[in-house]
């Protein structure tokens, strides 16, 4: 086989970085349509795998685990982290998301009859996931698959896999979120069945098709503003602590994949390990919690004095942040445990302006040579 012909084997993707090509910006469309479409998503979904969920939630229950794992290739594999502490209070185990090539490559051996492992493949095609979850079933691990598609291959091989109710036509947005909530339904679920308070949890859950569509309707506006005002910017920045990772990380990938241009997303902490941001960088910056609030703020004050652009995303009511950064969406009160999905929302956005606003001015991706 030609070097030319496994390239194209390899790539499995039939849009390009130039400017205005229209196989992306066909894309980029119906990841307009998608994003602002969540809500019924994650209602759908949530709803159409009660039953489900309920003997999920009771096997699990019954089980003593040692460890839980959460596989999956991209934001797949991010969901893992904006749920990861919802499944720990449930499960009392420690939650690790670990990505599917990885995972299938390096980590079975540890894995026994005392873990749970989840996979998550949007197109139920990933081929890393599927070999991870098998491989757990036959070290006795208890396996859930997760996927989109019914009918594919995930859905198929892996016994009682749920099906998430989103499509993914344009680049992933629902399909992530959807697949959050989920998760979050499974964690009451295991709550309920042993005994304990899984009101809350449920009640957020209920509350979150609505938070996340006024979300998506609020800050439409505001972030296709910022979208001009970044309009040449070849590099962006997103960072965010614990879960808030997870949002950091969506974002950065709708810009890689929509705009297209070089985006990266790193744990909050890391911001302050290297030279980060540079004078002129952008950075994209989650601060939705009291517990990180004063190493976020910290991150805002190196920003700004390293005549960096920060927008943070923070809680109605914050200020300090506030006052330093060059621009604050403050996002409504949301529980702890769907936050993450909630603070995704205006990050997929911006994603989206990017990529029309880099079109209008006939931007393609950036070219950097030696």
């Amino acid at each position: 086989m030609s070097f030319e012909q496994r390239l194209k084997e390899i790539r499995r993707e039939s849009s390009s970085d130039a400017a205005g090509d229209p196989e992306r910006f066909r894309r980029v469309a119906l990841t307009e349509r998608e994003m602002m479409n969540q809500g019924e998503a994650i209602r759908a979904t949530v709803a159409a795998n009660a039953e489900p969920l309920v003997a999920i939630g009771r096997d699990l229950a019954n089980r003593t685990f040692r460890r839980v794992v959460i596989v999956g290739c991209g934001d797949s594999w991010i969901a893992g982290h904006g749920v990861r502490p919802a499944l720990e209070a449930a499960l009392g185990a420690p939650c690790e998301p670990v990505e599917a090539f990885d995972f299938a490559t390096y980590g079975l051996r540890t894995i026994d009859a005392e873990t749970l492992v989840i996979g998550l493949s949007s197109s139920g095609r990933t081929e890393p996931v599927i070999d991870g979850l098998t491989g757990s079933a036959e070290r006795g691990a208890y396996t859930i698959g997760l996927s989109n598609t019914p009918g594919s291959p995930l859905m198929e091989q892996c016994p009682g896999a749920l099906h998430i109710h989103a499509t993914r036509g344009g680049w992933p947005t629902q399909s992530s979120t959807a697949a959050m909530a989920l998760m979050l339904a499974m964690a009451a679920a295991v709550q309920r069945a042993k005994g304990g308070d899984a009101s809350v949890l449920e009640a957020a859950l209920d509350a979150l098709p609505e938070q996340v569509d006024a979300v998506a309707r609020a800050f439409y506006e505001p972030a296709k503003q910022v979208a001009k005002h970044l309009a040449r910017a070849d590099l962006v920045l997103t960072t965010g602590p614990g879960p808030y990772f997870a949002p950091a990380e969506f974002g950065a990938a709708k810009l890689k994949e929509l705009a297209p241009i070089h985006a990266y997303s790193f744990p909050l902490e890391e911001y302050h390990h290297y030279r980060t941001q540079k004078a002129g960088d952008a950075l994209f910056m989650v601060a939705a919690d009291k517990d990180s609030h004063a190493r976020a703020l910290e991150t805002a004050i190196m920003s700004q004095g390293c005549e960096g652009y920060c927008v943070a995303l923070v809680p109605e009511g914050e200020t300090e942040i506030t006052e330093i950064v060059d621009v604050a969406w403050h996002l409504p009160p949301v529980p702890a445990e769907t936050a993450p999905i909630v603070y995704s929302v205006p990050l997929h956005l911006f994603g989206y302006h990017a990529a029309v606003e880099r079109d209008a001015l006939g931007l393609g991706a950036p070219r950097l040579g030696l």
